[in-house]
């Protein structure tokens, strides 16, 4: 097995990193990145991890700088090399680390590939027994990635001559990142075989590229003769040797005879597929000869929200459950979908809050039912179950609100005789805790509140045409008191019933004026 200079990067600076990560092919050039940190206290802790051979750390950096790192370093780790990077108004900086050690020192503003390879190479003579072995796969792997990723704009043709002789290509690859509940032991022993199958099977040449530790896939090279049997073999050999439950998911992309074509095949044939696992239950192998991605139609939460707004529930639950077997049909990136069915119950649920004391709960269960949905099939299932559970919620509140709406009604034709609310939780099939409770949420007042705002408006009413007595008028709301009527009136309206009526002549005058 190759084994490769170790390398070691500390810089807080994103942009530097991954453009030190892309600057040289490292493996063809004998070394290998083990780790990124973004100051030295970070590139501690993955000292002990990673054990690097070497170190390329930034002068400036948050928390523990340069400066210190490489004295910590040199001191605890003295075998590890150092190569410090600055920028000109840095020197004295430099000179301190010098001194604790360092290797050597790049300037930022001239950092080129020629003056990185030098510099490692220098840092690799100091390291006793460290003999750099090259990996043109590695090479050639490199070359893939920064093409896919963007950091080369032409993939220049000729330097694969060699390597893919035949006429025929193909993309084979896996998310490695979804596959849920699985080891890195298990991921391993995964990618061992399907190496192994490589090695066995000499008439498919394939190099092996990983994009951001998360997306692994094969370049395959083949002669035209064995395109009908590709796909076959490969799946034979996924369900034998690896497929041992439904937690895993190949694609493998449709034939193209460039290996400049990779990234327009990666992005549309093969990227858009890998992480559909979820659409997909029972099928190790997805190829995507005839396959087209669909896009799916934004889903209208104004609407949706508005429709909730004026208490439309049917329509709006109909359309979601319409928009989700859409989205499904489409298949919509899995968390966003999950992501949206979660906003549209905790929208519907905040709506009813007043009416439910429990939404919380509510809330938890549905959101644990949604991501528990580990195919498409029982996401459908669970949304069904949870909007026809909030429909009979709904639809209890909205007979309620009918109730309601009928025990106002009933008040505002009946406030002049003897109303109580015991009677009228009776007379409409109430209980009395319940509806006094939901009176005061619904009414945001008690029942006797309500009543008596209702009979002092019907006063004001007859205060105004100044035909009947205050005393008349308090029999004629529903008070047999009358100096309780009184006090009602003051403390609703500010004045008496007397004060009020000679306040309204008053005004009526000084319009006639």
């Amino acid at each position: 097995m190759r084994k490769y200079c170790k390398v070691l990067i500390a810089e807080d600076e994103f942009i530097m990193r991954q453009g030190i990560k892309h600057m040289i092919n490292w493996e063809s050039e004998g070394f290998t990145i083990v780790g990124e940190a973004t100051n030295g206290k970070e590139a501690l802790d993955l000292i002990e991890e990673v054990r690097p051979n070497i170190i390329i750390s930034d002068i400036v950096m948050p928390i523990l700088d340069g400066v210190d790192f490489s004295k910590i370093v040199q001191k605890k780790y003295p075998e590890i090399q150092i190569v410090i990077l600055s920028s000109y108004d840095k020197f004295e900086y430099v000179k301190n680390t010098l001194l604790s050690g360092a290797v050597d020192y790049i300037l930022k503003p001239t950092l080129t590939p020629s003056n990185l390879i030098k510099t490692l190479k220098k840092a690799v003579n100091r390291i006793p027994g460290m003999k750099l072995i090259k990996n043109d796969d590695e090479y050639y792997h490199s070359l893939i990635e920064k093409y896919i990723l963007g950091y080369e704009d032409v993939l220049n043709e000729k330097k694969f001559l060699n390597v893919f002789p035949n006429s025929c290509f193909r993309i084979l690859g896996i998310d490695i990142k979804s596959l849920r509940g699985k080891n890195e032991e298990w991921i391993q022993d995964v990618i061992g075989k399907i190496d192994e199958f490589f090695q066995c099977n000499k008439q498919y040449i394939s190099i092996k590229t990983l994009i951001n530790d998360k997306i692994l896939f094969y370049t395959i090279n083949y002669k035209v003769s064995d395109d009908n049997n590709i796909v076959d073999e490969i799946e034979k050999f996924i369900i034998s040797d690896i497929w041992n439950d439904n937690n895993i998911f190949f694609v493998i992309t449709k034939k193209f005879n460039n290996i400049s074509d990779i990234k327009n095949i990666y992005n549309d044939s093969f990227i858009s597929f890998v992480g559909q696992k979820f659409y997909y239950k029972n099928v190790p192998l997805l190829c995507t000869d005839k396959l087209v991605k669909e896009k799916s139609k934004k889903f209208d939460f104004d609407k949706f929200y508005n429709e909730i707004k004026i208490r439309e529930f049917d329509i709006a639950i109909n359309k979601v459950e319409d928009y989700v077997g859409h989205a499904v049909l489409t298949k919509m990136n899995e968390q966003k979908l999950k992501s949206l069915i979660k906003n549209i119950i905790y929208t519907i649920l905040v709506s009813i809050e007043e009416y439910s004391n429990n939404t919380d709960e509510l809330r938890a269960k549905y959101f644990n039912m949604i991501e528990q949905a580990l195919y498409s099939e029982a996401l459908i299932e669970a949304v069904n179950c949870i909007f026809k559970e909030l429909k009979m919620i709904l639809s209890e509140n909205v007979d309620e609100e009918d109730s309601i709406k009928n025990i106002l009604e009933y008040i505002n034709n009946n406030y002049a005789s003897y109303l109580d609310l015991g009677a009228i939780s009776q007379k409409f099939n109430f209980n009395y805790s319940y509806l006094s409770s939901y009176f005061s949420n619904y009414c945001k007042e008690g029942f006797s509140e309500y009543l008596n705002k209702i009979r002092v408006e019907k006063a004001c009413e007859l205060l105004i045409g100044n035909k009947y007595y205050v005393s008349e008028i308090s029999s004629m709301v529903g008070y047999s008191d009358h100096s309780y009527f009184c006090r009602v009136f003051k403390k609703i309206k500010g004045y008496t019933p007397s004060q009020y009526r000679r306040l309204k002549l008053l005004m009526e005058d000084k319009k006639d004026d």
